[in-house]
C-alpha cells in the first residue's frame, strides 16, 4: 500500500466553495485493486451541514498549488467538520506523488 498526503487551503463543494480552516487529502493505492482511495477532511467555519449525498470536489493543494478534482461522497457532516469518501479518479494526481499502479 502506498500513500499520500495533501494539506488543502481551497475547497469547492459542487461549486460551492467551503469556508476552510483545514482540510487533509489522504490518498491510498492498495496492490489489490486499480483504483485509488482517497478522502478529505475538511473543518469550516460554523455553517449547515452538508447533506449525505454525492457530490463534486474541486481542491486546491497548499504547497503545491496543483489543483485535485474529483467524485466522492459525504458520509459525514456537522456545522464545522466533514467528511468525504472519493474512490477511483482523482484528477491532480502525478507520477511524483507514488501512486502508480
Amino acid at each position: 500500500m502506498r500513500s499520500a498526503s495533501f494539506t488543502i487551503a481551497s475547497m469547492w463543494v459542487d461549486d460551492v466553495e467551503l469556508r476552510l480552516m483545514n482540510a487533509d487529502l489522504v490518498v491510498v493505492r492498495r496492490a489489490e485493486t486499480t483504483d485509488l482511495d482517497w478522502e478529505c477532511v475538511a473543518i469550516t467555519v460554523p455553517s449547515i451541514p452538508l447533506p449525505l449525498e454525492p457530490v463534486h470536489l474541486v481542491m486546491d493543494d497548499l504547497l503545491s498549488g496543483r489543483q485535485f478534482h474529483g467524485d466522492a461522497v459525504v458520509v459525514r457532516s456537522d456545522e464545522q467538520r466533514h467528511v468525504f469518501r472519493g474512490g477511483g479518479a482523482l484528477g491532480g494526481i502525478v507520477a511524483a506523488d507514488g501512486l502508480e499502479p
